[in-house]
């Protein structure tokens, strides 16, 4: 019973406070651009006001060759630390190559609003940084680097290009082959933490998240829902569930010029992501979530291509409204098939019917890899009909897919379904 209650108390209080993060939002956004319009070092920072278009003059430069920003010396105690640590087990090895020097141009960066804070990484080293816009000092002494927390080869993988800061509190990035999910730390030490591999979902088919040749690049930003969204330098689209690294091929993005290739992204104060490019800087562009069709910018006084966005900003997932940890609810639970309860914390799930023509419907339980757990066929005749399944008892905590066929085998209908195991 006390966990029913708080399960319960949770179902109550986290829309709550989701809606109080969601009260104030910022109407602009960080940016990385070269000092002056038509450069290539991307060593300036400015900030967009998202409502005007404007760019501000730049807040900070970084010195294009200065070496104390690269602390290679660091770099180099750490990787052979990571050595000696992974040696036994012989599956990873740190590149004992001299370290590549890139200048000080900036790979990535995102922008934690409760602390004022912008973090970046160089494209000289993986190492986690952050400028405190309070002083406008930068910390590069975090002593982290996300090739260690991964355990994958730096000078072979090349930079970390996509950061954001998810409103868990936690920073994330995606390396461009999709095999490692690292979060970090947003307090006085951060730590790297990698969370595995990103799990393709079995819908994706040849729209693979490890195929770096379209997935490479780009820039990621983060629901109110557990969701990260990468959108690749090839305008692709990719949501990801944070709990379960389970990642669904959305869209690729339309009506944007033929030249632009998306490196900079970010959520403006009405919801929609802003995108930038390097290769285009006539314009950037606003994308509209639930269309995923892109619209110019407001003209503003000059326009600047940019390596990356930031800002503090979340998509708000209107159709979910608790932490999809425990609950994850699709837009189609209010189209014809609405599956209940969900989170399933017992063994028996109702699936509704609501204005379908009467037939021969098929219901399927699949895990996330696709595998088959359970099938039901279902005669339908009226309208508003609830079909009952009853789970294995054996059947793990974890996410589930619902899947409705019709008689000629055509899907109408997928739904997430969490089972609970208390």
């Amino acid at each position: 019973m006390r966990k029913i209650f708080c399960f319960r108390f949770f179902y109550i209080t986290v829309p709550f406070i989701f809606q109080c993060a969601q009260a104030q939002s910022d109407h602009f956004a960080f940016a990385v651009t070269a000092s002056k319009k038509g450069g290539t070092e991307w060593i300036a920072f400015r900030k967009i006001d998202t409502r005007s278009g404007d760019f501000s003059n730049i807040l900070m430069s970084l010195p294009e060759k200065n070496q104390d920003l690269i602390n290679r010396s660091a770099y180099q105690v750490n990787a052979i630390k990571d050595i000696s640590r992974t040696a036994k087990n012989a599956q990873f090895a740190v590149s004992q190559q001299p370290f590549t020097v890139m200048g000080n141009s900036v790979a990535a960066i995102a922008y934690d609003g409760k602390r004022n804070r912008l973090y970046f990484t160089p494209m000289s080293s993986d190492q986690l940084r952050y400028i405190d816009l309070s002083t406008m000092q930068i910390n590069n002494d975090l002593d982290q680097y996300f090739s260690l927390a991964g355990k994958y080869d730096f000078n072979y993988s090349g930079p970390i290009n996509r950061l954001v800061i998810a409103p868990d509190d936690y920073g994330y990035t995606i390396t461009t082959d999709g095999d490692h999910l690292i979060r970090f730390t947003t307090d006085e030490t951060p730590r790297l933490t990698d969370l595995g591999k990103l799990i393709d979902d079995p819908l994706n088919k040849d729209m693979s998240i490890h195929n770096p040749c379209s997935t490479a690049g780009g820039d990621i930003i983060a629901d109110d829902a557990g969701h990260l969204y990468l959108i690749c330098a090839s305008n692709k689209v990719f949501k990801i569930d944070i709990s379960s690294r389970l990642t669904t091929y959305l869209t690729t993005i339309s009506e944007l010029p033929a030249r632009f290739t998306t490196s900079g992204a970010a959520v403006s104060d009405d919801g929609k992501i802003i995108v930038s490019s390097v290769l285009y800087s006539d314009a950037y562009f606003i994308v509209d979530p639930e269309t995923w069709s892109a619209s110019p910018s407001p003209a503003g006084r000059e326009i600047y291509g940019s390596a990356d966005l930031a800002s503090s900003n979340a998509l708000h997932e209107k159709s979910t409204t608790r932490s999809s940890l425990f609950w994850n609810k699709s837009k189609e639970n209010h189209s014809k098939i609405r599956v209940f309860p969900n989170p399933l914390m017992f063994d028996r799930v109702s699936v509704q019917f609501n204005d379908l023509p009467p037939g021969n419907y098929i219901i399927q339980l699949s895990d996330l890899f696709g595998q088959k757990v359970l099938e039901q066929k279902s005669a339908i005749s009226g309208n508003n009909q609830i079909e009952t399944l009853q789970i294995p008892h054996f059947t793990a905590q974890g996410f589930y897919y619902v899947r409705v066929l019709n008689e000629s085998k055509s899907v109408i209908s997928i739904q997430k379904l969490v089972v609970e195991r208390w």
